[in-house]
């Protein structure tokens, strides 16, 4: 503070033609500091910027791999792999067909094509649908004779493997002019999940930063300003891309697609709202002196650092819950969030300030002195002070119309129906999905995607009354269409296979509730000492439901206890953490019931992924639990000077603005997974962002106050405030 004094004497003085004195050592001390910052994240992001771009080649996006060990599905791959010498392999099936029939010119063509196909890695010795005089082969030639299927067993194991086999596959096919080809069945299926992922990231990235910079422009109307929070983010997840190859590539993370696509969404999204939260309270500490910046922005940081630290810990214990989640896919986002989120904060107590510092406070103060020239406190602020005094007015009034809204919105829960089908996943036609279609119009529904029964003898080589008699139970299951034993026994002659096709679509509620009777119904009647466990891809998919299920309901209890000793440790009392995690999981259940009725029927889709609601809940509870800290943590703030009812009003009209504001950012940028091709990645994009965008509206301008107000100094409980302090205490940063 000495060199503003010394600077105020040399405007009052007689000489004004005077030289000022030099700025003092310890005022360029920070400066060289500030650049040392900038020029570290330069450094750091130039080390890893090359590994952002491999981190999609050290994914795998197989739903089988993220099963917990102890799924049936899981204990099949692993003993076709381990035990039978073909491995596990998962076949692609190569659907042609031409409307009328297949000549013998055409079935000769698909005979010398199925030998053709031997050649590509990966793949084993395909069976065609033909034999050298053209006569059908039972099961892969529709009874009209307009479909045929070869079957290309694939090897290859691995995301990227499966594509490229699948691609060379698809390149080495040349059918007759007329005959349409499609590649499908669990490999070609698999190979076009993957390739819907192979340029998200570039595509979400690009989206994502276009969105947030036009937001942001609105916001400041300054591209200077708006460029900042932009710049900030983008150095944080190059840092945290890097982090995530490296421990994908030698430490044995296991990371999808959907992970690194979800880590880039809620790193933009949190880390803008975090930018806005400093850049506004800078702003607010230039209007109180904008004759001294860099105090200003000391005075900025230090009062904003609690409630984006907590902000930031609150989500990151949030993901911190998903450890305990089965599935796999559901568990790598705990730690691919937490190094995401720790990777914004670092940036963010770091980079932002010096970035701020650097460009100066011009931008900034010329809103504040034509906010100060003007008279009055504006639309913006005749909008807070009105919408205050409505909240105020009539709290329980806005309490009871906001749950009411809520209880409404909650009833579209009722319209929630499951879809684990892999061909309801695309919003985009595949070859896959076509092949699938005509498959399904030509054979039982089930073909494309058979069931593979492991049947096992512990006590002695397996016989072919063994096998028969586990064929015989799975017979006994409604909407089985054939069941056929296959011809390699493990290299033990212990174990053996049957391959079950379904009469049912395999991937839908009807077709899994089979899957899960044949399990019943080889549970007993075996004989002694035999045992069978059933897998294949429809498999997966009911395992995978029954995880996310029990995901659901072990996260949800914890994710809460976690958020609330978070918000304890914050607010230094019991009330009020209680009822701000309430309005957020009220909040969660209106905005996913709205969705629910939005999805099925204004959409028209067929469901949605059980892993869709957990993921949901997480983001919507843990960021909004992070407005919810903005808001109360400033009322905490001026509860030191004044009584809580005037300090949640004061609160209200300091910091709607730029919560608002926060809000359509993060919602905004949520909203970018509704670009991607991937049905549930629409869904949840959907569901976060109207989530977010009510939570903006009405929890934190109309909920949250409403019932703070009511509740007065008890929402402190069990600290004891009987009386507001006489004056404010001093800050430190003063």
């Amino acid at each position: 503070m000495r060199s503003e004094a010394k600077a105020g004497r040399q405007r009052s003085g007689p000489d004004r033609k005077t030289a000022p004195p030099a700025p003092p050592a310890s005022g360029a001390r920070p400066r060289l500091l500030l650049w040392l910052v900038v020029v570290a994240w330069l450094l750091l992001a130039g080390l890893l910027s090359p590994f952002q771009g491999k981190l999609q080649s050290v994914t795998s996006n197989n739903a089988a791999a993220f099963l917990p060990d102890s799924a049936p599905s899981a204990e099949v791959s692993r003993f076709l792999k381990d035990r039978f010498p073909d491995g596990d392999t998962r076949p692609a099936l190569v659907v042609q067909r031409r409307p009328g029939g297949l000549p013998p010119a055409d079935r000769d063509a698909v005979v010398a094509e199925a030998a053709r196909l031997r050649t590509v890695p990966g793949t084993q010795a395909p069976v065609a649908p033909f034999t050298a005089g053209g006569r059908p082969v039972p099961g892969l030639v529709s009874a009209d004779g307009s479909v045929a299927v070869t079957v290309v067993p694939v090897t290859a194991t691995g995301g990227k493997k499966v594509r490229e086999t699948v691609d060379a596959l698809r390149d080495a096919l040349h059918p007759p002019s007329g005959v349409t080809t499609d590649v499908t069945g669990p490999a070609g299926i698999s190979a076009d999940a993957i390739a819907v992922f192979s340029d998200v990231d570039f595509r979400l990235l690009a989206a994502t930063a276009v969105l947030v910079l036009v937001l942001l422009l609105i916001v400041y109307r300054s591209p200077l300003l708006a460029f900042v929070p932009l710049v900030v983010v983008s150095f944080a997840y190059v840092l945290a891309a890097g982090i995530v190859y490296a421990l994908a590539a030698h430490a044995g993370l296991l990371v999808n697609s959907q992970a690194t696509s979800l880590m880039l969404i809620l790193m933009f999204g949190a880390g803008t709202d975090y930018c806005l939260l400093m850049t506004a309270r800078y702003q607010e500490e230039l209007a109180a002196d904008p004759s001294a910046a860099w105090p200003a922005l000391r005075r900025a940081v230090r009062r904003v650092w609690p409630t984006v630290f907590f902000s930031g810990l609150t989500v990151m214990a949030s993901l911190s819950a998903l450890f305990a989640a089965d599935l796999g896919s559901t568990r790598v986002l705990g730690p691919v969030g937490i190094i995401g989120t720790a990777s914004v904060l670092l940036s963010t107590f770091t980079l932002m300030p010096a970035l701020l510092a650097l460009i100066g406070p011009r931008a900034l103060l010329r809103r504040v002195r034509a906010r100060q020239g003007a008279a009055g406190p504006g639309a913006i602020g005749r909008a807070w002070e009105r919408t205050a005094r409505a909240v105020f007015r009539r709290p329980w009034w806005a309490t009871a119309a906001t749950l009411l809204f809520f209880a409404a919105g909650a009833t579209g829960l009722t319209r929630s129906v499951d879809d684990m089908s892999l061909l309801h996943a695309f919003r985009e036609p595949t070859s896959s999905a076509a092949g699938y279609r005509t498959l399904s119009d030509a054979f039982p529904a089930g073909t494309a995607a058979p069931l593979t029964v492991v049947v096992e003898r512990a006590d002695g080589p397996l016989s072919d009354a063994d096998l028969a008699g586990a064929a015989a139970r799975v017979r006994s299951v409604p909407d089985i269409a054939s069941v056929a034993p296959q011809r390699v026994r493990s290299e033990d002659g212990r174990a053996g296979r049957l391959q079950a096709v379904l009469d049912t679509d395999p991937y839908d509620a009807k077709g899994l509730d089979r899957v899960a009777d044949v399990r019943h119904a080889l549970s007993s009647g075996l004989p002694s000492g035999v045992r069978a466990v059933v897998g294949g891809d429809p498999a997966v998919q009911l395992d995978t439901k029954h995880a996310a299920d029990r995901d659901l309901r072990i996260l949800v209890p914890l994710v809460l206890a976690i958020i609330m000793l978070v918000l304890v440790a914050l607010l230094r009392a019991v009330v009020a953490p209680l009822y701000l995690i309430a309005t957020v999981v009220v909040s969660f259940f209106g905005a996913l019931g709205i969705s629910m009725f939005v999805f099925r029927d204004l959409l028209g889709q067929h469901g949605v992924n059980p892993v869709m609601p957990t993921f949901a809940f997480l983001f919507l509870v843990a960021l909004g639990v992070d407005y919810n800290i903005f808001l109360m943590a400033r009322v905490r703030e001026d509860a030191r000077a004044h009584d809580t009812r005037t300090a949640v009003r004061t609160a209200l009209l300091s910091t709607g603005s730029v919560i608002t504001s926060a809000g359509l950012v993060l919602a905004g940028t949520f909203s970018i997974l509704m670009i991607l091709p991937l049905v549930m990645l629409f869904q949840l994009g959907f569901t976060v962002a109207l989530g977010v965008l009510l939570d903006t509206v009405l929890v934190r301008v109309v909920l949250v106050p409403a019932v703070t107000y009511l509740l007065g100094e008890k929402a402190w409980w069990p600290a004891r405030r009987t009386a507001p302090a006489a004056a404010a205490v001093p800050d430190p940063a003063d």
